[in-house]
């Protein structure tokens, strides 16, 4: 067994430190990268948007001064270090909570996963907000057995430094109330108790503590803090119960374990989980559920950029389901199923990024500051133009878009599109790959009725990725 860790401990490194990304694939990564340079905190915050990580920014920006290169690599760089204590410290959870062997066993799947390879090499606070939640549940396994001040303090610390970051991260609370029903089911109501008192004061703690940081950022602290408690935090879930959200969420939870994870995981897990209530571990069944519960939710509120981001928490109970299998021949199938899923989104992301292979196909029009371009809204952080309009949804900016473009067009000055506008939202790149449920129907697309009565030229192409053709606008 010892063997086996070192390896595997090896592969993680390896896996993660010579695979760091130096580009800003994602959506928030440009806005994190701009910001980290940036020597003046209090306007970071009052520059980044809604939803600010401010315990994340602070570790950019000090980070960027010990290694002043300016490159990407070196914020990614921290999420790499995050994701190895995640890793060392999930081992040790594990193997208290269980034993040596499930927790080595857990380890694998977890190198493995594109989801958490994809967050643990690119610069994304979840990284750091999932490092937190894993402590957090280790100190409170050790305040819970012994009940002593220090671990309690510290499970008090590392979730209100959680939740200071990201309001969303209460979603996944429930999983102390897991752990008190694994560790000891005849004191279930007392240490219920203490696990509630812990969210409430690491709330509170959370929320004054980010109340002063945006007093001092001058951002309307108050209005701030409603939005991002009712709108990011966990009171989202409440509202809008319907059959379309609920049939929304679960098939957001779907592609989520599909794209993230892998069919041969999902079935894994059912297997796990019926090998479990077989051997009546019903207390482990609910731990694991725990983790499950909060991940189906999570689907209802969902950042659908890379694989949706609040999930990150299922790979850690996914890989547990994985290590309890019974047939040791089906695990390493799946083993070796994954390493192949693994292998392809390892290698998609070494390839050049497609927003600089759009950025190429641009250039090459001859663009000129009188002239009007569309984009997505998915290019936008990657690709910004002084001249530049993105779609993005809302209504009210379709019908400026639609009238500027008319405008332009009467005065014979030169309008140009990218398919990713003609299609928007369907066929969006989101980092290397196409956005996990954007492969709708382009009928549908936004500008679909208002491009029927127009001429479109294709003006420049990539043969290789027909999705980033540019065309130019006629009457």
């Amino acid at each position: 067994m010892n063997g086996i860790f070192y390896f595997i401990f090896t592969l993680f490194i390896v896996s993660r430190f010579l695979f760091i990304s130096n580009y800003s694939h994602f959506y928030d990564i440009p806005e994190y990268f701009r910001e980290s340079i940036n020597d003046n905190f209090s306007q970071s915050l009052s520059n980044s948007h809604e939803v600010i990580h401010p315990l994340w920014l602070g570790l950019l920006q000090i980070f960027q001064k010990i290694t002043p290169s300016n490159n990407v690599w070196e914020i990614s760089l921290i999420s790499v270090i995050f994701g190895l204590f995640s890793f060392i410290f999930f081992y040790f959870l594990i193997k208290k909570l269980f034993s040596k062997k499930i927790a080595i066993l857990s380890l694998i799947p977890l190198t493995l996963f594109p989801h958490l390879w994809l967050i643990q090499t690119n610069a994304l606070h979840e990284s750091l907000d999932s490092f937190l939640l894993i402590l957090t549940f280790y100190f409170f396994v050790l305040f819970l057995e012994k009940k002593k001040i220090i671990p309690f303090i510290f499970t008090l610390i590392f979730l209100s430094l959680a939740i200071f970051d990201f309001f969303g991260i209460l979603i996944w609370t429930p999983v102390l109330i897991g752990l008190v029903i694994l560790k000891n089911k005849k004191k279930i109501l007392t240490n219920s108790i203490w696990a509630v008192s812990i969210i409430v004061i690491s709330f509170v703690l959370a929320t004054f503590s980010l109340y002063s940081v945006l007093s001092i950022a001058s951002l309307e602290p108050i209005e701030r803090l409603k939005l991002l408690i009712f709108n990011y935090g966990g009171t989202g879930i409440f509202m809008d119960w319907n059959f379309l959200s609920i049939f929304r969420m679960l098939r957001n939870d779907f592609l989520i374990l599909y794209h993230g994870y892998g069919l041969v995981s999902i079935l894994g897990g059912v297997l796990g989980i019926i090998f479990l209530l077989k051997r009546k571990k019903i207390q482990f069944v609910i731990f694991i559920l725990s983790f499950v519960i909060p991940f189906i939710l999570s689907g209802k509120f969902w950042y659908g950029g890379l694989f949706g981001r609040y999930s990150i928490l299922i790979a850690y109970p996914l890989s547990v389901l994985l290590a309890v299998l019974p047939y040791r021949k089906i695990y390493w199938i799946i083993i070796i199923i994954l390493s192949f899923s693994f292998s392809q989104t390892l290698y998609i992301y070494q390839k050049k990024p497609i927003s600089e292979i759009q950025r190429n196909i641009i250039n090459e029009i001859n663009l000129s500051d009188g002239d009007l371009l569309i984009l997505s809204d998915y290019q936008r952080p990657q690709l910004f133009y002084s001249n530049g309009v993105y779609i993005n949804g809302n209504k009210k900016n379709q019908e400026i878009l639609e009238n500027n473009i008319e405008k332009e067009i009467f005065e014979n000055k030169k309008v140009f599109i990218s398919q990713q506008a003609i299609d928007f939202p369907y066929w969006q790149y989101d980092g290397q790959q196409i956005h996990i449920i954007s492969k709708g129907d382009r009928e549908k697309a936004q500008l679909k009725k208002f491009l029927e009565n127009k001429k479109l030229i294709l003006i420049n192409e990539d043969i290789n990725y027909p999705l980033l053709n540019i065309y130019q606008i006629y009457k």
